[in-house]
C-alpha cells in the first residue's frame, strides 16, 4: 500500500491537519489523470475557501453538487480518525429538490443560489440544510493501515405535525396536509454514490484494494414539528441507519469502527469481510474492488478514435476588456459535456499577477474544475506546456494572453512546442464598444488583429447594425482573410470555430505564411507607453469616497482591477473597471489578505494617481 508516499508530512502535521492533508491528497491526485478521473466518475472539483478543508464536486449521474468539509478528528488506540460533512446541494431543475424540506427548496429558488454554493462554507444555514451524511477518513500512527467510512440515514424525514399552509390571494393554500412530511430525502443511497467515487480513488492511489469491509444497520429516527416551532425526535419503522467501512493495509480495524459508531448501541444488521471470504452481494461490483488496475491512460475518446495524442493549442489574445474570460468560460463548458479536458496558460502585466492571485494559481493547482485546470505562466511557454503535460493530459491548451500582449512576439516560442502540441490558431476577441477608440490609441491592439486566425466582434449586443457594419469593415481592413463572427458575451459554439485544422485550409494556410513573413521588429505594450501601477490599502474603505477617487482617474487609465473592503461591509470584493464602466462582485480567498487595485494605462503616473486617491479615501477621520 502506497501511504508512505501519499502522507509524507504525517509526523510533522497535527492530526486534525494531517487528516484533511490526507483527503486533498486523495482527491486532486485522482483528477490530475483525466481518463482515470471520468471512469472513476469524478465530473469536477474545486477547493473551497476557509479555516478547514473544503470541496465542492460534481459526479457522474447527479445534475447537483456534493459539498465536504473537515469536522473533527480524534485519537482512537493508535489510530487517528476525521469526520468530514458530506452535503448534497441539487440543481433547482432536479426532481430530487422535491424531497427536501420546504426552506432547503425555497433556498434552490434564490438567484444567488449557485453562486452561494460555490462558497458554501461561508453559509452554516446553508451546510445545514442539505446535509446528507459524514464521511470517516483514518488512518493508525505506523501509516500502514486505513479506513473510510460513510455514515447517513435511508431517508432523512421531518414532519410537520400540524401541516402547512399559506395565504395566497386572500386564500389559504395547504403546502403540507398534517403529519405530512416537509422533508423524505434518500440520503444514505446519495451519499452512497459519492462515497463509491471516493473509495474507487483510494483503491487507485494506494495501489490496492480494501481487505477488509463492514456494514451495520439500526433504526433511525425522524423530526416532527408543531406550528409553535417546537421540534423533537421520534424512533422510525422505516427509516434506517447506516454504516459502511473500508479497511485496507494491515489489519485491526474491527475495534476502531466499533469505537467510531457506538457498538453499545444494539444493530440489526452487521455484516462483516474480510480478504479471502465471498464479498457482500450488493457491494460486488463496487469499483473501489478494482480501481488501483485502471491505467494511467489518456483521455477516452482519444483512444478510441485513434487520433493523435497531442492536445491542440489555441492562443487566446484581445485588448484589455474585450472579453477574453468570458469566451474561455463558455469554451470550457462545451468541451466538459463532450469529455475533455482543457488546461489555461495565464499570463499577466505589471508588478502583481492578479489573474493568478485571484485564482491562487502558480503551478499550485487549488482547482480543477468542470474538466479544466488554470496556471499561471511564470517562465516561458515551453517550459509551462512540459509543466502541464507532465502532471496533466490535456484534450486542449489555452493560452489566454494579457490584453497588452502581442502574439507576433509568440511565433518563435510556438514553433519550438510543436513537438509537445499541435498549434490551432490564434483567436482574437475584440471589444466592440471601445474598438474604434483603441485602434487610435494603441498599435498593439492592431497586430492582435492583424495576427489573427480567427476574430471574433464581442458585445454585439450593445451595438447597432450600422455601427457593426462600420466595424466589420474597419477589422477587414486590417486582416481580411481571417473569419470575423459577431458574438455576445464571448458566447459562440466552438465547433464552428476549431472544428476543423486550419492547416487543411488553404486560406489560413496562406495567411499564416503572411503572417510569419511579417518583420520581427513588433510593437509591445513599452512602445505604446503602457505601464502598470499598484496601489495597496491598509485598512478598509469608505465605499463613498472610494467611487469618488474612482472618478478622478484620468482617461490614460484602461483597466482596473482589484480586491477592496469596504467599512459599511463584512467581506471583501472583486473591483473591475474598464473605459468608466465598473462592477463589484464577492471575493472570498483568504490566503490573500492583501487589499490592492492594479491599474493599467498608457503614460500613467503613479504618484499623481496614488495622491489623487489619498486625497479622496477617508476611514473616518483617518486616510486610508
Amino acid at each position: 500500500m502506497k501511504l508512505q508516499q501519499l502522507y509524507p508530512h504525517a509526523a510533522s502535521a497535527g492530526p486534525a491537519e494531517g487528516i484533511q492533508e490526507l483527503l486533498r491528497g486523495f482527491v486532486v491526485r485522482t483528477n490530475f489523470v483525466p481518463g482515470v478521473r471520468h471512469v472513476i466518475g469524478w465530473r469536477g472539483l474545486k477547493q473551497s475557501f476557509s479555516s478547514v478543508e473544503g470541496w465542492t464536486a460534481k459526479i457522474k449521474a447527479f445534475a447537483g453538487v456534493f459539498g465536504i468539509y473537515f469536522d473533527s478528528s480524534r485519537a482512537i488506540a493508535d489510530w487517528i480518525v476525521g469526520r468530514f460533512i458530506l452535503d448534497y446541494f441539487p440543481d433547482p431543475r432536479e426532481a430530487l429538490v422535491e424531497n427536501f424540506s420546504l426552506q432547503a427548496g425555497a433556498y434552490t429558488q434564490r438567484e444567488d443560489y449557485l453562486a452561494c454554493i460555490r462558497d458554501f462554507l461561508q453559509s452554516a444555514q446553508l451546510c445545514e440544510f442539505f446535509q446528507i451524511g459524514t464521511i470517516d477518513l483514518g488512518v493508525n500512527r505506523a501509516r500502514d493501515g486505513l479506513i473510510i467510512g460513510l455514515e447517513s440515514i435511508s431517508q432523512q424525514r421531518s414532519i410537520a405535525q400540524d401541516g402547512v399552509s399559506l395565504l395566497r390571494e386572500g386564500r389559504t393554500v395547504e403546502l403540507i396536509e398534517p403529519g405530512g412530511y416537509d422533508q423524505n430525502f434518500p440520503a444514505y443511497s446519495t451519499a452512497l454514490a459519492f462515497y463509491q467515487v471516493l473509495a474507487a480513488s483510494l483503491t487507485f492511489n494506494l495501489g490496492a484494494p480494501p481487505v477488509y469491509m463492514r456494514y451495520l444497520c439500526r433504526p433511525g429516527k425522524e423530526i416532527v414539528y408543531d406550528a409553535a416551532g417546537r421540534h423533537w425526535e421520534n424512533p422510525s419503522e422505516n427509516s434506517q441507519g447506516q454504516w459502511l467501512y473500508l479497511g485496507y493495509g494491515k489489519n485491526g480495524f474491527k475495534n476502531v469502527i466499533e469505537t467510531v459508531v457506538n457498538r453499545t448501541v444494539p444493530f440489526t444488521r452487521d455484516v462483516a469481510w474480510e480478504k479471502g471470504a465471498d464479498v457482500i452481494a450488493e457491494h460486488k461490483d463496487a469499483l473501489w474492488w478494482r480501481a488501483h488496475q485502471i491505467s494511467d491512460y489518456r483521455t477516452l475518446d482519444k483512444k478510441i478514435l485513434g487520433v493523435d495524442e497531442r492536445p491542440q493549442f489555441i492562443v487566446l489574445t484581445g485588448f484589455l476588456g474585450s472579453g477574453k474570460t468570458s469566451f474561455l468560460q463558455h469554451f470550457i463548458e462545451y468541451q466538459v459535456q463532450r469529455n475533455r479536458f482543457v488546461a489555461v496558460i495565464q499570463n499577466e502585466i505589471g508588478e502583481t499577477g492578479l489573474d493568478g492571485k485571484l485564482l491562487d494559481h502558480d503551478f499550485a493547482v487549488t482547482e480543477i474544475d468542470e474538466g479544466c485546470v488554470c496556471c499561471t505562466l511564470i517562465g516561458n511557454l515551453k517550459i509551462a506546456i512540459h509543466q502541464i503535460l507532465a502532471r496533466f493530459q490535456p484534450d486542449y491548451i489555452v493560452l489566454e494572453t494579457t490584453g497588452l500582449a502581442n502574439p507576433y512576439n509568440l511565433l518563435d516560442e510556438i514553433s519550438e512546442v510543436n513537438a509537445s502540441v499541435r498549434f490551432d490558431c490564434i483567436t482574437t476577441v475584440v471589444d466592440g464598444l471601445n474598438i474604434e477608440q483603441t485602434l487610435r490609441s494603441y498599435a498593439v491592439a492592431r497586430d492582435q488583429i492583424k495576427a489573427a486566425d480567427i476574430v471574433l466582434l464581442n458585445k454585439a449586443d450593445l451595438l447597432t447594425k450600422n455601427s457593426i457594419k462600420k466595424i466589420t469593415t474597419q477589422l477587414k481592413g486590417i486582416n481580411p482573410a481571417a473569419p470575423l463572427l459577431s458574438v455576445v458575451r464571448g458566447d459562440i459554439n466552438p465547433a464552428v470555430i476549431f472544428g476543423v485544422d486550419p492547416l487543411e485550409d488553404p486560406a489560413a494556410s496562406t495567411e499564416k505564411k503572411s503572417r510569419e513573413a511579417e518583420p520581427q521588429d513588433h510593437h509591445t505594450h513599452a512602445s505604446d507607453g503602457f505601464a502598470s501601477c499598484k496601489i495597496s490599502f491598509s485598512r478598509p474603505l469608505a465605499r463613498q469616497d472610494f467611487m469618488e477617487a474612482i472618478k478622478t482617474l484620468p482617461d490614460t487609465v484602461f483597466r482596473v482591477k482589484g480586491v477592496v473592503e469596504f467599512t459599511a461591509g463584512n467581506r471583501p470584493l472583486l473591483f473591475q473597471y474598464v473605459r468608466g464602466r465598473f462592477e463589484f462582485s464577492e471575493f472570498s480567498n483568504p490566503n490573500m489578505p492583501e487589499r490592492f487595485l492594479i491599474l493599467i494605462g498608457q503614460n500613467i503616473q503613479k504618484e499623481g494617481i496614488a495622491a489623487a486617491f489619498a486625497d479622496h479615501l477617508w476611514d473616518g477621520n483617518r486616510k486610508s
